[in-house]
């Protein structure tokens, strides 16, 4: 049995739209800046989560990663 024209164009239309939202996704990257307010080796979340809390409202949390602190906004 062979597949319709229109099974085919929903299986299109349907990935289509599919990788536009993964697309329109930021990427990690995208989110999470070095903070400019913690110094030093970063071992304690809180700390760097503090420490970001302070430096722009769009800031949802901070973390640590590799000994740094990063800031993410989303």
């Amino acid at each position: 049995m062979a597949p319709s024209r229109k099974n085919l164009s929903a299986a299109v239309l349907l990935i289509i739209v599919i990788m536009a939202a993964v697309c329109s996704m930021p990427a990690c990257g995208q989110c999470r800046h070095l903070s400019g307010r913690y110094h030093g080796l970063c071992f304690r979340n809180y700390a760097c989560n503090n420490a970001c809390s302070f430096e722009e409202p769009e800031i949802i949390y901070g973390a640590c990663d590799h000994f740094k602190c990063y800031c993410y906004t989303c």
